[in-house]
């Protein structure tokens, strides 16, 4: 006879009670039958004789009966189980000439617990005291429920059962944390383990955390200018419960004209201008609180639309050319100073006054012309203070530019291809004819370096007087040397 050790049955639900017979060839079956020990007695449930049939005890009639009787199997269900159906169950065979065979069973009876999530007393209010989310509860199980709740929160359990009057037990489990907007929508989940379930039970549970409006205004990333157009400003709030009041300010002075507000946009309807640069404020209201946001809108100048003009490329422009006048090219050399000079009441740098380095000049010597180097251009010392000066031939010597009228001169006609020789009173010769003549009269020489330069009462007093616009925009002084 083979009969289960113990047999969990569920409160208001059927028992199964299996009994399997295994006869031997000579041995009989003469009858098959399940009793009950109490501790009055024994009580038989059940009986099932081959040649008679079955017959159920009076006081289960209609709650015990065969599955599939037969002389292997003798197994019976008892329908709705109760706290007073636990206790022993015995099968017991009869066969002849054996006699009595049998086996025990043990009956218990669970009870499903029932289980339910339950939220705290208060609302969850971010930044609040720690207080309790929820509680899960598995109320009147057998035995007590296994509970527990699955969560990344950084929060705590607390565990309280409870013993029924009936022999059952309920469980809490309640969750304590403290609220923070971050978790607002995120799940916990209760879970209950019990003999009496097929599966684990889970619940999820979904936070709630009310917080006030969070602002950010969208469209500040950018930069502003006079003129600009189509200027907006979007509002967004996030908050729970949801935000129910948008408003625009000014915080500097009174809201501009030409502002199409509506509410959670704040948009200019017109281009911008230099009296629209200020502080604009958001302010966003529900059920928690009023927050708010800002954005500094600084109106600059519009960006430039054209390049500005480059002075290097228009001097480079003048500086070299073709001749048409001959089959040849020539590079003609230009100084952008001595370009900047006309030849009339500007004067050019040989009528310069020599004042001599300053002190800043005498710590580099590379840009001064040295008193030796002098003498290599003008010639020996005792032609100093003479108006005769002359160059020496084959001198490093940088001669001005002229206009382009005069460029093309009668001792120019080889084209620039031969040494230009210099004849006595040949030198410079425009500056001493009589129609380019300084008003002042002709330039004196200095008796410190032989240099020409015009007297000192030719020059006004002022100090404007001093200086000759350059074509980069600087200016060239009519008292300095310049080598």
């Amino acid at each position: 006879v083979t009969v289960q050790d113990r047999v969990n049955a569920v409160l208001g639900r059927i028992i199964t009670l299996s009994c399997i017979i295994d006869v031997g060839s000579n041995l009989s079956l003469t009858q098959t039958s399940w009793e009950r020990r109490l501790p009055s007695g024994t009580v038989t449930l059940a009986v099932f004789n081959p040649e008679l049939g079955t017959s159920i005890a009076q006081e289960y009639e209609g709650r015990v009966s065969f599955v599939s009787p037969s002389v292997r199997d003798a197994t019976i269900t008892i329908s709705g189980a109760s706290f007073a159906d636990i206790g022993s169950y015995v099968c017991k065979v009869t066969t002849f000439p054996l006699g009595n065979t049998q086996a025990t069973t043990f009956v218990d009876v669970l009870v499903e617990p029932k289980v339910y999530v339950s939220a705290g007393p208060t609302a969850l209010l971010d930044g609040g005291e720690e207080t309790l989310v929820a509680a899960c509860i598995a109320e009147r199980g057998r035995p007590a429920a296994e509970v527990f709740w699955e969560t990344e929160l950084r929060g705590r359990s607390e565990t309280q059962s409870q013993d029924e009057p009936n022999g059952t037990s309920t469980t809490h489990v309640r969750y304590m944390w403290q609220p923070q907007s971050s978790a607002q929508g995120r799940t916990l989940t209760c879970v209950v383990r019990h003999p009496a379930l097929p599966t684990e039970f889970r619940i999820p549970y979904i936070l709630n955390v009310q917080f006030a409006p969070v602002v950010a205004i969208q469209g500040t990333d950018r930069s502003w200018y006079v003129g600009q157009e189509n200027v907006k400003f979007i509002c967004s709030a996030r908050s729970n419960p949801p935000a129910r009041l948008f408003t625009w300010i000014r915080l500097d002075g009174l809201m501009p004209e030409g502002v199409e507000i509506s509410n959670y946009s704040f948009a200019f309807t017109r281009p911008l201008d230099r009296n629209d640069s200020g502080v604009y404020r958001c302010e966003v209201l529900n059920d928690i609180g009023l927050r708010k946001a800002d954005v500094t809108l600084r109106v600059q100048d519009p960006p430039p639309t054209t390049p500005a003009p480059s002075t290097t490329s228009s001097l480079l422009r003048g500086s070299s050319g073709i001749s048409t006048d001959g089959n040849r090219q020539r590079s003609l050399f230009t100084s952008p100073t001595l370009a900047s000079l006309s030849d009339g009441s500007l004067g050019d740098y040989y009528t310069k006054q020599y004042l001599g380095p300053s002190d800043m000049q005498k710590d580099s010597q590379i840009d001064v012309l040295q008193p030796h180097e002098l003498q290599e251009v003008y010639g020996d010392k005792t032609s100093k203070g003479s108006q005769d000066l002359k160059p020496k031939l084959g001198g490093d010597i940088i001669y001005p530019d002229y206009t382009p009228e005069r460029k093309v001169r009668d001792d120019w006609a080889d084209g620039g291809d031969t040494h230009i020789g210099f004849k006595e009173g040949d030198y410079y010769p425009d500056h001493y004819h009589a129609q380019n003549m300084h008003p002042c009269g002709p330039p004196v020489h200095s008796p410190t370096n032989g240099s020409p330069y015009l007297p000192e009462d030719c020059y006004d007093n002022g100090t404007d007087s001093d200086y000759v616009s350059h074509m980069d925009g600087s200016v060239i002084s009519r008292r300095e040397w310049y080598v």
